[in-house]
């Protein structure tokens, strides 16, 4: 069983984009990326990625936003 999200090679999130936010980029590794199947499949950038094929670069795993609500606020749709 792969225990890290499959986009995690591309995720800015798992890659650094919260520089100088070590602890936050830590705890949304740890909660999303490395928690396995049913943690990477709770992250909206996964679900976004999904269901459009791309994600947003500066979406939080953890959005309030629905779906419909990303796709519109980003064009996605």
């Amino acid at each position: 069983m792969n225990t890290t999200c499959p986009n995690s090679a591309s995720c800015p999130i798992f890659n650094g984009i919260l520089a100088g936010k070590d602890y936050t980029a830590k705890v949304y590794r740890t909660k999303y990326c490395e928690g396995g199947e049913p943690a990477f499949k709770s992250c909206k950038r996964f679900m976004a990625k999904e269901k459009f094929g791309s994600c947003p670069p500066n979406l939080l795993p953890n959005s309030t936003l629905s779906l419909e609500e990303i796709g519109a606020k980003y064009n996605l749709a």
